[in-house]
């Protein structure tokens, strides 16, 4: 009887190493086309929605802002119209913004995600409110109008409106750059445009005639052609261009 060589057994971890790093496919909610329509239109109705607002002269009074619906009825009409719509485009938008870096990193992806639907939902909220002061616009006593809408607005009814629009779309904006900064699956000027456009936006900081929603269509531009770019497989399993070639 002959001693047979012994061939050392390979390590249980060794398949694994070359592939440790690798996305775990995530399924996305939506499919990649449709990413490219909700990232594009959703942030151009929203840039849409403000432009008009300001060109409407609405304003943080409500005085004001009655004044100048009273004044350009149209005008306000549409603003409403565009931004109502836009609403479920924006929020479709940021979760395919997530979905990008979600198989990387689940946890910050999928909580960007729900921050997102949060957002959406407050953020109908805000335009249902608005639809309802616009109303006031044909009352015929003005000033007891205002004193209604201004007690409103600050009553629990409004902070439950509020404070989901803000914590779901600053938080939702918010752990998306994040996840690009950490992962790099877009390049990182998309990221630092969208923190520059929260500080701007829901920042105290007067931004001239210049405004911020730019910084988040050229961000959101920026996701889509990334998403554009990608195949059906790759948008749904995570891996970039570049990993699939390796």
């Amino acid at each position: 009887m002959t001693a047979q060589p012994v061939t050392p057994a390979p390590a249980p971890d060794a398949p694994r190493s070359a592939t440790q790093d690798e996305p775990t496919p995530r399924p996305a909610p939506l499919g990649r086309r449709a990413a490219v329509v909700c990232l594009t239109v959703g942030a151009v109705l929203n840039l849409g929605e403000a432009l008009l607002n300001r060109a409407g002269g609405q304003s943080s009074s409500v005085a004001e802002t009655l004044d100048a619906w009273a004044d350009r009825p149209t005008l306000a009409a549409v603003g409403l119209v565009v931004g109502t719509i836009g609403v479920p485009f924006l929020l479709l938008g940021l979760v395919a913004m997530a979905q990008l870096f979600r198989p990387r990193m689940p946890r910050l992806g999928a909580t960007a995600m729900i921050l997102a639907f949060v957002g959406g939902l407050g953020f109908l909220g805000i335009h249902a409110v608005s639809i309802y002061d616009a109303a006031a616009v044909d009352q015929p006593d003005r000033a007891a109008m205002v004193a209604l809408i201004e007690d409103a607005q600050s009553s629990a009814l409004a902070i439950l409106i509020l404070a989901p629009f803000l914590l779901g779309m600053v938080g939702s904006v918010l752990l998306t750059s994040i996840g690009y900064l950490r992962t790099r699956v877009v390049p990182v000027w998309i990221p630092v445009v969208l923190l520059a456009f929260l500080v701007l936006d829901f920042g105290a900081f007067s931004t001239g005639p210049v405004d911020p929603h730019w910084l988040f269509v050229a961000a959101s531009f920026g996701v889509a052609v990334t998403v554009a770019r990608r195949t059906d497989r790759q948008w749904w399993t995570g891996r970039t261009p570049d990993a699939a070639t390796r």
